[in-house]
């Protein structure tokens, strides 16, 4: 591999060919980085958006271009790309962080953008994960896609990066496979010479940052078979993911996660009867959970517990870090205090969880170096997980215009979708970024299936997905379009109507008409 990583990819951001380019790769690969040299290399003018907490709508979205092409009043899509247009130079649109918004009405933006991209538009979209674009269309067959082989470091660059410590160079490139973030946080414990995964820092970044990133399926085969061989990997990981599951310290770390714990000599294993029993979550609609049947009593609980529960059900089978579990239940207390409260409500949720004389073993609650995770042993559900396998099985089916494929997940997915998350939450500062994404997924599932549904010639299978869509979110445009054409081709021209002046009345609020 020859030439840095800026020196190859650079001129494939800033000066290539392909009017949409994903760069996929897990973090700490120096996504935003090379953005930034590519901004800075491109000659011509230069758009970005970085999705964040509290930017990650469509509106966040099409005011930030707004703003930077100077657009005054209502912006919109083809405002934008009129704006473009008109530049007397090149423009790059570089967005940060896509994965945020997967599944999302930005993202829909995002592609409507690219689609209709004038000759001087290029965008750059860099992300964690694969966004759910239609790739078979024909206005983005060209696309260029980069993951984490094409932005991990050589040879040469990580011998530069470890001049001082020539003789552990060879071994750390075999370990981190030129992972940047990777091979940072494994350097120090191997020059000491002791094992990269004694590294706390090291083991959360992989748990929080990288397998949290994961469905909790693909986790589980990468867990069942960590030295399989490459090309045994479930393509989805490479493809959606951009991760490659082959770097040696990953699959180490997969090991050490899946072996059982340790535990005294001549102990019996009384809680492997516990773990067997299996965990059922609800977090659509209400909050439900249940042990091999039997509902959980929270009754006796704090709040704060209680709150817990829901936090870590809503990432079963994810480890998440102490930090953002203090961060999201004790959000103004000191960093003391409110360690302190999280080791008392993890050890009240045990008591729950697990009661008895055992309970010190935890099987459900488990701790991986700073963070918590519910575990989901086979035969445990959790309807948020379900959810999001279902959506994207079911998105990546319709962009490969298989839409047999893609009407059944869809539809499993709007019926696991049983209300918003977590409404016993309320307005809690940390829930509700995380309700509007699946509140956001759950509407481009049923915009997605209306439309597939209507491709099969199943107008009022399409009605029925359609209007579901607008039930979740009514200032959906496109989808009122789609339910108008549904009720012409399922030959109920009054139902067409009326859902015309209810668009009508939908425009109007927003102040278009």
């Amino acid at each position: 591999m020859r030439g840095t990583v800026r020196e190859r990819l650079v001129p494939l951001l800033a000066r290539g060919t392909a009017p949409l380019t994903l760069v996929v790769a897990p973090a700490g690969y120096g996504k935003t980085t090379q953005l930034a040299y590519a901004a800075e290399a491109f000659s011509g003018r230069v758009l970005h958006w970085r999705p964040s907490r509290d930017t990650l709508g469509a509106h966040s979205l099409l005011a930030r271009l707004g703003r930077q092409l100077d657009l005054a009043g209502q912006v919109s899509v083809e405002s934008v790309l009129l704006a473009v247009e008109r530049c007397p130079d090149p423009v790059l649109l570089l967005v940060d962080g896509v994965h945020h918004v997967h599944g999302g009405p930005a993202e829909a933006v995002l592609e409507e953008l690219a689609l209709l991209a004038p000759p001087n538009l290029r965008l750059v979209l860099a992300g964690r994960r694969m966004p759910a674009l239609n790739l078979t269309r024909l206005e983005l067959a060209e696309t260029a896609v980069l993951n984490a082989r094409q932005l991990r470091l050589n040879r040469g660059e990580m011998a530069a990066l470890l001049a001082d410590a020539p003789g552990a160079a060879q071994g750390l490139a075999e370990l981190t496979q030129g992972w940047p973030a990777v091979l940072k946080l494994s350097a120090p414990a191997v020059l000491a010479g002791r094992d990269p995964l004694d590294s706390a820092a090291l083991r959360t970044f992989l748990d929080r940052e990288v397998l949290g990133m994961l469905p909790p399926r693909l986790v589980d085969l990468l867990e069942r078979a960590p030295d399989g061989p490459a090309g045994a990997e479930p393509p989805e990981c490479a493809e959606e993911y951009g991760l490659e599951p082959g770097v040696p310290l990953l699959r180490a770390h997969l090991a050490r996660r899946c072996a059982p714990p340790a535990r005294p000599a001549g102990v019996p294993d009384h809680a492997r009867a516990d773990r067997d029993a299996p965990l059922s979550l609800r977090c659509f609609g209400r909050y439900e959970a249940a042990l091999a049947g039997r509902p959980l009593d929270f009754s006796r609980t704090r709040p704060r517990v209680r709150a817990l529960a829901r936090l870590l059900s809503v990432h079963a089978g994810r480890p998440v870090h102490r930090e953002e579990l203090m961060a999201a239940l004790w959000p103004e207390s000191p960093a003391r205090t409110a360690g302190r409260g999280l080791q008392v409500a993890v050890s009240a949720l045990r008591t729950v969880l697990e009661p008895g004389p055992d309970r010190g073993r935890s099987q459900l609650l488990v701790r991986s170096g700073e963070a918590y995770m519910l575990v989901l042993d086979p035969g445990s559900s959790c309807d948020v997980r379900a959810f999001e396998a279902a959506v994207g099985e079911g998105l990546r089916a319709a962009a490969h215009g298989d839409a047999e494929r893609a009407a059944g997940p869809l539809g499993r997915a709007l019926r696991l979708y049983t209300g918003e998350l977590l409404p016993e939450d309320g307005p809690a500062e940390w829930v509700v970024p995380v309700r509007d994404r699946y509140r956001n997924q759950a509407v481009r599932a049923a915009h997605t299936l209306a439309e597939v549904e209507l491709g099969r010639d199943r107008a009022e299978a399409a009605v029925a997905a359609a209007t579901h869509a607008l039930s979740l979110d009514p200032f959906q445009d496109a989808v009122w379009r789609l339910l108008i054409a549904a009720h012409r081709q399922a030959g109920d021209p009054v139902a067409a109507r009326r859902a015309e002046r209810r668009h009508a009345q939908m425009l109007d609020a927003l102040g278009v008409l």
